[in-house]
């Protein structure tokens, strides 16, 4: 397995440090400071999940090997790059924000309870259907100057299952922002 350059290694470093700062109690930084971290996990969250599904169909469009391998390899690397921070960064600022929303309790609003669980059930979907054909996508583009009929099989079922999971992380999203009472 060919290794991350080292710039990606850099950039992964920075966000870990960040991801870290971010774990500090809450008298160690302002309410607005954890906004801030908790916003800033959610774009690099649903930017890359979004963008990884783009990246993917353009790669497909263009029929070349070399480009779809490319993204396919691509999609591995900004997941540990972009993803698994933003969610670090959503969990660990949410958990210190969700009590001030609340009433005291971190599980105090429908819509934390609601937004945390669509996010979980989209990590779940990601860790038991994604990863896998993230995979596969990468194995069966490597092979030949043509795509299989095999690997569009694999990419529709990505493709499927991530769309799922895009669709819970934007409701999850849509719910933070708007704040709605869903249950008393």
């Amino acid at each position: 397995m060919k290794h991350l350059p080292r710039t990606n290694f850099v950039l992964a470093a920075v966000l870990i440090v960040i991801v870290v700062l971010a774990s500090l109690p809450f008298p160690f930084y302002s309410h607005q400071w954890h906004k801030l971290l908790h916003v800033l996990g959610a774009i690099l969250f649903i930017g890359n999940i979004v963008g990884a599904a783009v990246w993917m169909a353009l790669a497909l469009v263009s029929r070349q090997t070399r480009v779809i391998h490319f993204a396919a390899k691509t999609v591995n690397q900004a997941d540990l790059l972009f993803t698994i921070p933003g969610v670090l960064l959503l969990f660990i600022n949410g958990l210190v924000l969700a009590p001030s929303f609340g009433g005291g309790s971190v599980f105090g609003a429908s819509w934390v309870v609601a937004g945390m669980a669509l996010l979980i059930l989209s990590g779940l979907l990601w860790a038991g259907f994604l990863l896998r054909y993230q995979t596969q996508l990468v194995e069966l583009s490597a092979t030949g100057e043509q795509v299989s009929g095999e690997f569009f099989n694999v990419f529709r079922k990505w493709s499927i299952w991530g769309s799922i999971s895009n669709a819970l992380a934007i409701i999850a999203l849509i719910l933070m922002v708007f704040k709605p009472t869903l249950w008393a």
